[in-house]
């Protein structure tokens, strides 16, 4: 289960997030359309790009406050 913390409607371009669908880290890459995002998975299982709804999206903002680098 993702956190409340983590969970957004919208994202940054460049944006570090986790993707929930493909189980991987991936980068913000553009807003396709309202909510829809454009996403390069960063996975080595993956490494290729997807589209995914925000609510599918993680954000690590949250896991960066506690002193995480990502």
């Amino acid at each position: 289960l993702v956190p409340e913390g983590a969970m957004r409607d919208s994202f940054k371009i460049g944006e570090k997030v986790y993707s929930m669908r493909y189980d991987s880290l991936a980068s913000v890459e553009s807003e396709w359309n309202k909510g829809i995002y454009k996403i390069f998975l960063l996975s080595d299982k993956w490494r290729e790009f997807a589209y995914q709804p925000a609510e599918e999206l993680a954000s690590l903002e949250h896991v960066r406050s506690l002193g995480v680098q990502i």
